[in-house]
């Protein structure tokens, strides 16, 4: 299989060709400018893409597995029905971008930043979301199960209908969110104004550890 170099990545932009479709898998491409193409169809597994910027996008359907996307920015982007697997997405930006039904889980999504983000019936199983900021998402009908939200910010997100079992949220801000019927063990952090001061041997299933 032939692996695409940078330079002719940037070529096939240069040209305006039509890149739906196209398998970029394990390709070096760090730092190049995606924004404002039609990358739905994708594939990007084992690539390094740090400091890519893919704002104004459309990637649906996209498959992404095994690849460094640290510091590399979605923003007001279309990524819905895409899959994300143990992918470092450190410091990301999907500011205002849409994840309508696309899968993030068991990566790497530290400091990421979801603004503004429309996120309904997503995926984030078993990532590290630690200090992500979720203020004014709607991410209802979510799975978050086994996620790690220390220090992530809630503020104005909307998250009814989700599934919080299993994750860590001590340190974690939430403020007038909304949060009808989640699912979450033991007492529910979300005071309006509260830090999420959570005691797991309270909130964790007895075989948690087994």
């Amino acid at each position: 299989m032939e692996t695409f170099t940078k330079q002719q990545v940037e070529e096939l932009i240069k040209k305006g060709e039509d890149l739906k479709g196209y398998d970029f898998s394990f390709a070096e491409l760090e730092g190049i400018d995606f924004s404002n193409l039609d990358l739905s169809n994708t594939s990007f597994t084992g690539a390094n893409l740090r400091n890519a910027k893919f704002e104004n996008c459309k990637m649906d359907n996209v498959f992404i597995a095994d690849a460094d996307l640290e510091n590399v920015s979605f923003k007001n982007s279309q990524i819905t029905r895409s899959v994300f697997q143990r992918v470092n997405l450190k410091n990301a930006n999907f500011e205002n971008t849409n994840l309508e039904r696309t899968q993030i889980m068991v990566s790497d999504l530290r400091n990421a930043n979801f603004k503004n983000a429309f996120m309904v019936a997503t995926r984030f199983e078993d990532s590290n979301l630690q200090e992500a900021n979720f203020d004014n998402a709607d991410m209802r009908y979510s799975n978050f199960r086994g996620a790690d939200l220390q220090k992530a910010s809630f503020i104005k997100t909307k998250f009814s209908n989700s599934d919080f079992r299993k994750t860590k949220l001590s340190g974690a801000w939430f403020e007038n969110v909304e949060a009808e019927n989640v699912l979450i063990y033991g007492r529910k952090p979300w005071l309006e104004g509260s830090k999420a001061d959570v005691r797991y041997d309270e909130i964790l299933p007895r075989n948690y550890g087994d």
